[in-house]
């Protein structure tokens, strides 16, 4: 992982760049220099053994290319090799990476709407297993100054000791009743989890504490790299309690508006029209993303 380059900022604007290139007519002003630009960069925070998505396909390709021109550190050298490829033989080879992209983004859909109903379903029998639950809510990311210093093997390796800790039901997980996390990548947020946690409303009643002491778990696993967001701010819950949507805190089985506010609620987790913040690159080809 390269300390130097922000390996999610650089793969969203790889796919936004082919993505743009595909329905050009004409060559677009200063494309080989933004080619060069973005694969030099690209080749910074390249591994061979992780997954990448298809609309990155094409720069793969242009990686083992030019591979002794990337070595060489000379940019006009590589600029000038770039050059010498006719703007339509690249298009025509984004257009083919970036088709089998759009495939497997509607693959991905179909797996969010599985996953989606599968959760509402595992959340129903919660609440109708139990008179109350805590349904609590925190995001887990990095700040956009340690986003260069984490890459996806340093965020699943994270993400690997997280789960374990819920697993274990160790300390604030202990006593947990259902859990559910979903994987990103967003243009601003990077790489970060959604975490959903469902505890006996019977034996826990404070979500905001508990938002908090996972929020500051994720910083000490990351070693201080990682920023949480807790969903019980006061502030933030007002927005919905002001229009009766709240749907995580106290849910009562007998109340159908929370209940039914609290189902609403853990569909953000997987909402198949996020498909921008699918992640670009996996560690293995079946990493898991949401669970």
């Amino acid at each position: 992982m390269s300390e130097s380059v922000n390996e999610s900022k650089i793969l969203i604007e790889i796919e936004c760049f082919v993505e743009s290139i595909v329905s050009k007519k004409t060559e677009p002003k200063n494309f080989y220099k933004d080619l060069t630009d973005l694969l030099i960069q690209f080749n910074q925070i390249y591994s061979p053994p992780f997954y990448y998505s298809a609309s990155i396909g094409a720069f793969l390709k242009l990686i083992n290319d030019f591979d002794e021109c990337l070595e060489s550190g000379f940019y006009s050298l590589l600029l000038n090799k770039l050059k010498q490829i006719p703007f339509d033989k690249i298009q025509q080879s984004f257009k083919r990476h970036y088709r089998i992209h759009e495939r497997r983004l509607r693959d991905h859909r179909y797996g969010e709407s599985r996953n989606t109903k599968q959760l509402i379903a595992r959340m129903k029998k919660v609440s109708d297993d139990y008179s109350r639950i805590l349904v609590v809510r925190v995001d887990l990311a990095y700040p956009l100054k340690h986003q260069v210093q984490v890459g996806i093997k340093e965020f699943s390796h994270h993400m690997k000791i997280l789960r374990k800790r819920i697993n274990d039901q160790d300390k604030i997980f202990k006593g947990l009743i259902e859990s559910a996390w979903a994987l990103e990548q967003g243009t601003d947020k990077g790489y970060h989890c959604h975490l959903l946690l469902v505890y006996k409303g019977s034996e826990r009643c404070k979500a905001y504490g508990i938002a908090k002491q996972v929020g500051d778990l994720w910083k000490s696993i990351t070693g201080d790299l990682g920023c949480y967001f807790n969903c019980h701010d006061p502030n933030y819950l007002k927005q919905f309690s002001d229009r009766n949507t709240l749907g995580i805190g106290m849910i009562h089985r007998k109340n159908k508006d929370e209940v039914n506010n609290m189902l609403h609620t853990v569909k953000y987790l997987v909402r198949p029209e996020k498909e921008n913040q699918h992640l670009r690159v996996k560690c293995k080809n079946r990493m898991r993303t949401f669970a």
